[in-house]
């Protein structure tokens, strides 16, 4: 009955939208946020968002470090992702049944695998330079291995495997997962709202006493999952390269999850130094949506995360990058279906530009009446499929404005290139109709609308907004900037960053089709 009244609701609301003032609407919804929420800083510089809201007796928790592929060196490539990976393993207290007895392993683990790694990085710099590699080192290699997969065997019975989700999992959990990005690495869950001391039980004691077990068992993982998502699909390889072509200088031309030729040389001392310089509360945000007390939150929350060590201030990033007067064209050969990037570089949010974007993308590509969809999809039947992203890979410092194409059999790229060229000069030329404008805009509100009914992703946003721009209502600034976007604004993007000499085109080719 209540997702009925909710259609109805959302119906009503759209129909009507036009005759009401965006920017009351947003200022009202902003308000009803407000008054729901509660933000604290601790002493530490940790941030706390707490909104209440819904009938539901459970809380989404989200905790969100300002840390993410962008924040790594070029030789640390992989670790922000790996690091996601080891916090899942467990403290002095979980994870082991006995750790004054497990911790002589796991020191001799760390110390006899950084030895057999840097072996390793000395054959291959040998082989890489044609050299013979001398039989001691072979043999010092093969001690090291056995000497190593001993140790981890005697480890592995003092281990307690996923320990932290099975006591989740007796507590009722939902969602209890994690990811990294370029920008923010994220852990998240939801639970009874009676659980949320054992939440922060369990999350500080991540924080205060991670144990990198089975640290090289879940390198190999990584390694593995590098092949399986990455070298062995398509439309990833194709995007890796793509953003290591588009950007020249800045960090964001780095694969998140690393490089398979890195990888298997991430040392475990250097990944406990990126969580000390990284991980710390001055970085971080919690957010807690749903139905809980203010006050006992606040005080559970104060009790487990207040003695965190802040860490020392972060530098600002250095390198922006800059766009060169030039086109970048290229090819990638691999045995999946032909693909298509084609990409332009643009300023990040709050830039006025940015809202301007995220509308030409739905105009362009979002849903069976969008321009693109209808000329490529319907009417000349090019492409399975066309998509414009707003703000990838990053979206804390400059990003792109990207299309993802994937073409039907036999038809021809540079017919699909010329139609999006033709389409963004009509923009350029005539600008969008209010008609369609206002249809847009429609849209984008009842998408928001739709995503302010989920604990999860209410907690997602908050703590995005407050992590990278200091402010959870940036995402309410965001809409009404939106909302006031008009067809000047498009016009004006064409030309200031959507031309032919600042475009990054990228072309996936089916290697299956060139040994034919």
């Amino acid at each position: 009955m209540m997702s009925k009244l909710r259609i109805f609701f959302l119906c009503f609301f759209l129909q009507f939208l036009p005759l009401f003032s965006q920017d009351q609407f947003f200022g009202t919804s902003e308000s009803q946020f407000r008054d729901k929420i509660k933000t604290i800083r601790l002493d530490n510089g940790l941030t706390v968002v707490m909104m209440k809201r819904g009938t539901s007796p459970t809380v989404a928790l989200y905790i969100k470090f300002l840390v993410g592929a962008v924040d790594e060196t070029p030789e640390e490539a992989g670790t922000a992702h790996l690091l996601e990976h080891m916090l899942f393993k467990g403290t002095k207290t979980v994870g082991t049944t006995n750790y004054e007895k497990e911790e002589k392993y796991q020191k001799q683990i760390e110390v006899w695998g950084t030895e057999l790694d840097d072996l390793k990085l000395k054959i291959r710099d040998l082989t890489t330079r044609g050299e013979t590699i001398p039989r001691s080192l072979e043999e010092e290699k093969e001690t090291l291995e056995r000497r190593l997969k001993n140790l981890i065997q005697l480890q592995d019975e003092f281990i307690v495997k996923n320990e932290d989700s099975y006591i989740y999992e007796q507590n009722g959990e939902i969602g209890f997962n994690a990811y990294t990005s370029q920008d923010v690495t994220n852990y998240q869950i939801q639970l009874p709202n009676n659980r949320i001391e054992v939440w922060a039980k369990i999350e500080s004691d991540r924080l205060k006493h991670p144990i990198l077990r089975e640290y090289y068992t879940e390198r190999d993982v990584v390694i593995e999952e590098r092949r399986m998502r990455t070298d062995d699909i398509g439309g990833s390889v194709l995007r890796e390269k793509f953003y290591s072509m588009a950007f020249e200088s800045h960090p964001y031309r780095k694969s998140i999850i690393g490089y398979s030729t890195g990888l298997p040389f991430l040392k475990i001392e250097e990944t406990k130094a990126f969580f000390q310089k990284h991980y710390t509360p001055d970085r971080m945000v919690i957010s807690v949506v749903g139905q809980f007390d203010f006050e006992e939150t606040e005080s559970i929350i104060r009790k487990y995360f207040s003695d965190l060590k802040p860490g020392k201030p972060r530098p600002i990033q250095k390198q922006e990058e800059k766009s060169f007067p030039g086109e970048k064209r290229f090819k990638v050969y691999h045995p999946s279906g032909s693909q298509m990037m084609m990409g332009f570089l643009k300023p990040p949010y709050p830039h006025k530009d940015n809202s301007s974007f995220d509308v030409l993308s739905t105009i362009l590509t979002s849903g069976t009446g969008s321009r693109l969809y209808k000329r490529l999809v319907l009417e000349e039947k090019l492409v399975l499929s066309v998509r414009a992203v707003n703000g990838d890979p990053g979206e804390r410092y400059k990003n792109y404005f990207v299309f993802f194409i994937k073409p039907n059999e036999g038809a021809k790229l540079d017919v699909i290139e010329n139609i999006i060229w033709d389409e963004l000069s009509k923009i350029k030329e005539s600008g969008v109709p209010k008609e369609e404008l206002d249809k847009v805009k429609n849209q984008m509100v009842s998408d928001f609308i739709k995503t302010l009914d989920d604990n999860s992703a209410i907690a997602d946003l908050l703590s995005y907004y407050q992590l990278l721009y200091g402010d959870w209502n940036g995402l309410f600034r965001q809409y009404s900037s939106i909302m006031k976007t008009s067809s000047n604004d498009l016009q004006s993007l064409i030309p200031t960053y959507l031309t032919k000499d600042k475009v990054v085109i990228g072309v996936l080719e089916d290697v299956r089709k060139k040994s034919e």
